[in-house]
């Protein structure tokens, strides 16, 4: 991902680079704008995860593709750059063509005391976080619930 100055766009895009058609967002973040996502396959440790320098040059050309107007977007500097990692299930295609859908695995049926997390997107990390909830309650002690993720807003902290 990248975090560039904010710019004067009307809404959120969502994109095809024109290399190889993947989406890329653009979207107004925290007074910034965000700009992501790549798709480079990873192998090491997870501390060892940094935006590639081809991963920011191809969102920086995805980005004068579709705003060459913009020069807010299109600085000489390196650009503020952030990465992460999604583990998707295995498969012999791309990875860009492997589901999204979030997978919820669990060491055993009844009670489960290991649950792991495959595939999903950040925008549904509450659906996400429900669902693990659910799956993983029988292993708990029976507790009173305080709050609802559906009527709890969203706040920066």
């Amino acid at each position: 991902h990248l975090l560039l100055p904010e710019a004067e766009l009307p809404g959120i895009f969502y994109v095809e680079s024109p290399g190889d058609r993947r989406a890329v967002f653009i979207m107004p973040w925290e007074g910034r704008t965000l700009v992501g996502t790549t798709e480079t396959v990873f192998r090491g440790r997870p501390d060892d995860v940094r935006p590639l320098p081809e991963e920011i040059a191809y969102l920086r050309e995805t980005l004068a593709h579709y705003f060459p107007g913009q020069t807010a977007l299109h600085g000489d500097e390196a650009p503020e750059a952030f990465a992460g990692l999604r583990v998707l299930p295995a498969g012999d295609d791309a990875a860009s063509r492997r589901s999204r859908e979030t997978m919820l695995p669990v060491d055993r049926d009844s009670r489960p005391r290991l649950l792991t997390i495959l595939g999903g997107k950040l925008t549904s990390y509450r659906a996400t976080a429900d669902q693990v909830m659910a799956r993983i309650a029988p292993s708990l002690p029976a507790t009173r619930s305080l709050a609802s993720t559906l009527e709890l807003p969203l706040v920066r902290c």
